[in-house]
């Protein structure tokens, strides 16, 4: 039942109106790389997309190229921009909380190709500071990579500050978007970033399709060869059919996004309320500021209480999804949050946190009923402890 799912940072539901769109296209077959009739018809669906997804992010649709998502557009921008100083001893900054086709491509890429890489920290409310960015600028740096939004916290990054400075010093900036493309509004060049990664799943759209912007100064090193696709740079024929979901995700995005966020701002306030009264201690992992902060991210630590365990019961007894951290996470040994260790919380704690993380079909009944169904649940574990 959507109205029990509170894990909308991991994916989303479709949207009805991407749903539609996908089922009266199932008769769009040709491969767009075809000159007869079918093909061209799938071109245009393709050429529709872009236009769809430029518009979202207020960029050229000829700086946009499609991918399986967020994911491989990370890993094709730093392979595909930091490729031209192979052997050389380039300098790399980026964050701690990074997602892990960040923090995992700049790994391999300074282990087999000797560059450096410097991780600037967060504060205590997982903010990135600019100054630490500047601090960490040497003269042979080439790449910064800061996230917009944090998955886990809500966070938004000074992005727009940081491209200023990395633009000044000729330095090319990109970010993962991938939280914040159909959340937030997202103008590319105000914001001054190079390249822009995001995922279609995010933003009620189908999953395995996302794609990059890249300033049209730039030009990448393709990451897959072959058919010569998305203008030679990522070969294999496209998904037609998750492109028009795609488009139709993007377009409903740019629509319902004010109305969207003035609702989940009130749902956020409404749930951190309700949250604060059922036990002593329970406080908010991160800030509360509604101006650096994403509207629909709660992440919650509750003392004495395993974060897994609460989880595992929300959907066992009450069929509702939440999360205990980011659904890519790299610490597979003791499955703890790297983001909130960052932020200088101990394991322990770390044990007890929980993300909420609320969407477009979140509503004041689904509020209660989660609110609810934590508080029976706390009760059912304290009964269960000893005294």
């Amino acid at each position: 039942m959507i109205g029990r799912y509170f894990d909308y940072n991991s994916t989303t539901p479709l949207d009805p109106r991407v749903c539609r769109i996908i089922t009266e296209s199932l008769d769009i077959y040709g491969n767009p790389s075809s000159a007869h009739g079918p093909g061209q018809q799938a071109r245009l669906a393709i050429q529709l997309a872009r236009q769809h997804t430029a518009a979202l992010l207020h960029s050229d649709p000829e700086e946009l190229y499609f991918t399986s998502g967020g994911s491989e557009s990370n890993n094709w921008l730093l392979k595909g921009y930091l490729s031209q100083w192979a052997g050389t001893p380039v300098h790399v900054i980026t964050s701690v909380i990074e997602h892990p086709s960040i923090k995992e491509t700049l790994r391999h890429w300074s282990h087999d190709g000797g560059g450096k890489v410097t991780y600037v920290p967060v504060d205590a409310e997982g903010f990135i500071s600019s100054q630490a960015v500047i601090d960490a600028i040497r003269p042979e740096t080439k790449l910064i990579s800061i996230m917009l939004a944090n998955n886990e916290t809500g966070a938004i990054q000074p992005v727009r500050e940081i491209a200023q400075i990395a633009r000044s010093r000729g330095i090319f900036i990109h970010t993962d978007a991938v939280q914040a493309v159909g959340k937030m509004p997202i103008h590319v060049q105000e914001l001054g970033v190079d390249s822009l990664s995001f995922s279609i799943h995010k933003l009620y759209g189908p999953k395995g399709v996302g794609g990059l912007y890249v300033h049209s100064a730039y030009k990448l090193e393709p990451l897959i060869h072959g058919g010569g696709q998305e203008r030679g740079l990522r070969s294999g024929t496209e998904n037609v059919l998750s492109l028009l979901g795609a488009a139709e995700a993007c377009r409903v995005a740019m629509l319902d996004m004010e109305r969207t966020q003035a609702k989940l701002l009130w749902c956020k306030r409404l749930l951190v309320e309700k949250l604060r009264a059922l036990a002593p201690g329970l406080r908010i992992n991160g800030s509360l500021d509604t101006e650096r902060t994403l509207t629909n991210t709660v992440n919650l630590f509750i003392p004495g209480i395993r974060g897994e365990a609460l989880a595992a019961y929300l959907d066992h007894r009450y069929g509702i999804a939440v999360s205990v951290g980011s659904a890519c996470s790299s610490n597979h040994e003791k499955k703890l949050s790297y983001v909130l260790q960052e932020m200088g919380l101990d394991e322990a704690d770390i044990r007890s946190s929980l993300r909420i993380s609320m969407g477009k079909f979140t509503d004041e009944v689904d509020i209660h009923y989660l609110v609810e169904s934590i508080e029976s649940a706390l009760t059912h574990f304290h009964q269960l402890m000893p005294t």
